[in-house]
């Protein structure tokens, strides 16, 4: 079984938020972990000396106040929270920094949290949106969709990109994260055409099927004019339970003139997606 002891979930007390909170109850009890939630506001204040220090002083402990008074509503909303271990911290930081504070002193070796497609003017006043985290995430990260439901694990689809996945270890973890569940893999691939698939590629994909445990993976290539538009359409027609991607590492200027796929396909995909960072 995967070594899953200490899971992250970020709290803004949505339903959003909520909904990810429950997923990751599921997956503590599987894997007897403890879950920390984790609140953060990032408040844009004029300097002490300006405003005074008694003022500042007085908005922290209302947030303070109002995240704790938060907190124990949650926990007589969700009874299963009762049932796993579990603890609850808040910063006035952005998430990204929170978040990274947490997986450092927490040990934290998997983050849960939901999103959804419409991201509010709010997170962008805060400062942080949300699908950043999976750029920067250390750790597995599984994002939950508004609304989903169901949290069994039967079908695992895994998008798999053209060049050969340079980290086996992130392979291994998705093969035992599916044994952990006793869940079948369906690998895929997206091509514009069929054709343009060469033996090289037939390859590589071959021997990663091979990395898999024997008959507990199968592969397919989906024609789409788009990565985005592959996956979804697989989603739509092969009704997975949880995709799986492995992103690739970019460089900085990468970065910074490329359109995050990750996060477009956190946004648009109706299903839980678990990055594991390559």
């Amino acid at each position: 079984m995967m070594n899953i002891q200490n899971i992250l979930v970020p709290i803004d007390f949505s339903d959003c938020s909520k909904n990810a909170l429950k997923y990751a109850i599921y997956l503590a009890k599987k894997f007897q972990a403890k879950i920390h939630m984790v609140n953060a506001v990032h408040v844009h204040s004029a300097h002490p000396d300006v405003v005074g220090g008694s003022i500042v002083a007085a908005v922290i402990k209302d947030y303070e106040d109002m995240v704790r008074e938060s907190f124990e509503k949650l926990e007589k909303e969700i009874i299963e929270l009762q049932d796993v271990p579990h603890s609850a911290d808040q910063f006035l930081a952005y998430l990204i920094d929170a978040i990274h504070t947490e997986c450092e002193t927490k040990d934290i070796d998997f983050i849960v949290m939901g999103t959804k497609a419409e991201h509010d003017e709010l997170e962008k006043v805060l400062g942080s949106r949300t699908t950043d985290v999976i750029d920067t995430a250390t750790v597995p990260i599984l994002v939950v969709p508004e609304g989903w439901e169901k949290a069994g694990i039967e079908i695992i689809a895994f998008a798999c990109q053209m060049e050969e996945v340079k980290n086996p270890m992130r392979v291994k973890m998705l093969n035992q994260f599916a044994l952990d569940f006793g869940a079948k893999i369906e690998a895929f691939t997206v091509a514009k055409r069929r054709e343009d698939i060469t033996a090289a590629d037939q390859n590589i994909f071959k021997n990663l099927i091979h990395s898999f445990d024997e008959g507990i993976a199968s592969f397919s290539t989906i024609e789409a004019s788009s990565t985005i538009e592959g996956i979804t359409s697989f989603c739509n027609s092969h009704h997975p339970d949880l995709l799986t991607l492995i992103p690739k590492e970019h460089t900085f200027f990468e970065r910074l003139f490329k359109k995050s796929i990750s996060k477009s396909i956190a946004l648009h995909v109706p299903v839980p997606a678990l990055f594991f960072r390559e």
